[in-house]
């Protein structure tokens, strides 16, 4: 039995790790376009960045894919883990160290953190897990699906919304959300674009102002009462999205090529920014610079409406994939993913931070 055991979990280990590379990375598994025609790129053009340094080490995290930190506290907490043993990290303050946060016996791999302030976050995972901190303990909540998590957003504790699904089923695209006492699956609209079976994360301005971005371009929008579907003018997936106001929100995402989509408050901007690739993270602060992380060692800042980017440099001796990327209180930007290619492991996980200061002048790319 035990030689059965080890096998299954051997299976489903892999499993979850095709899932998972399939989902980040928005792999052909998941279909979808092109990118589209661009610029010319590289780094260069604008004054230096301050570079990349080492967070914390994170060779034996297995993949990170998710940073977060709270509006009134200097800690931060990065996300992930193997596909079947989650991993929470959190920074003691400003300049403190990184520290393992013990976990429910059995927590899978997660996938994305948010919270409300340093004593009131959420993480979720594969296979419907929810889980909650109190400030004190990390606890698991009943999500009502098992179906693999992708991102959550909320503004108060009995208002929070949950994405997610498989990307390969019909159906399988997953809303949840929590009223203060209990998760519950919310029914989608019909989608006007086909096979969308994956929502990828959720984020928003007010309680009537919510996006999501998902399979295959798909953005939806709730204005306190109902969702729809929004036509943005992409057919890749989108992965992530951020801003800092309603007229101010970016979605990421793209395959071969990375492509940021922007939101002003009466149209959509369609940016490809060949030849950087498919990217999977985004976080704003200044409402004119989007800063963005993916595939292929990518991070980047891209201007808001001209959608023209500097690539930034890496000092990183193999080929990673960023998945998240994010400014905290104390000024430091914290860009966290892995080797997301490998999906039967040995799974690594990266973690670097930088000064919050961000470049100016020419951009590389036309990002038209």
């Amino acid at each position: 039995m035990r030689a059965l055991d080890r096998g299954w979990r051997l299976r489903r280990s892999r499993e979850l790790a095709c899932a998972l590379a399939c989902a980040l990375l928005a792999c052909d598994l998941l279909g979808g376009g092109s990118g589209g025609a661009g610029g010319a790129g590289g780094s260069g053009g604008g004054p230096p960045v301050p570079s990349w340094q080492p967070a914390f080490d994170a060779s034996a995290t297995g993949w990170l894919l998710s940073v977060w930190g709270p509006p009134d506290g200097d800690e931060v907490y990065a996300a992930g883990g193997p596909p079947e043993q989650g991993l929470i990290m959190r920074r003691e303050g400003a300049d403190g160290p990184w520290l393992e946060q013990e976990l429910p016996a059995d927590t899978p791999g997660l996938n994305w953190l948010h919270g409300l302030d340093a004593d009131t976050l959420w993480a979720v995972g594969n296979g419907g897990t929810i889980l909650r901190f109190d400030g004190t303990r990390w606890s698991r909540e009943e999500s009502t699906v098992d179906r693999d998590l992708w991102g959550i957003w909320g503004l108060s504790e009995d208002d929070l919304w949950a994405v997610g699904g498989n990307g390969r089923e019909e159906g399988q695209a997953t809303l949840l959300h929590y009223d203060g006492s209990a998760w519950r699956q919310e029914p989608l609209p019909e989608f006007e674009r086909a096979r969308v079976w994956a929502l990828f994360k959720v984020w928003g301005v007010a309680a009537d102002d919510v996006w999501i971005v998902g399979q295959r371009g798909a953005v939806l929008h709730y204005d306190g009462s109902a969702w729809s579907e929004r036509l943005v003018g992409a057919s890749d997936d989108l992965i992530s999205l951020w801003g800092t106001s309603s007229d101010r929100i970016a979605m990421v995402g793209g395959r071969a090529v990375g492509i940021v989509v922007t939101w002003n408050g009466q149209d959509f901007e369609h940016h490809s920014l060949s030849p950087l690739p498919g990217l999977n993270g985004v976080w704003m602060d200044d409402a004119e610079v989007i800063h963005v992380a993916g595939t292929e060692n990518t991070l980047a800042s891209v201007d808001f409406d001209s959608g023209k980017y500097f690539e930034e440099d890496v000092l990183e001796p193999t080929r990673v994939d960023f998945h998240a990327v994010f400014g905290d209180r104390s000024g430091q930007l914290t860009a966290v993913g892995g080797n997301l290619r490998m999906t039967a492991g040995p799974y690594r996980g990266i973690a670097v931070t930088r000064p919050i200061e961000d470049a100016g002048g020419d951009a590389a790319g036309d990002g038209s």
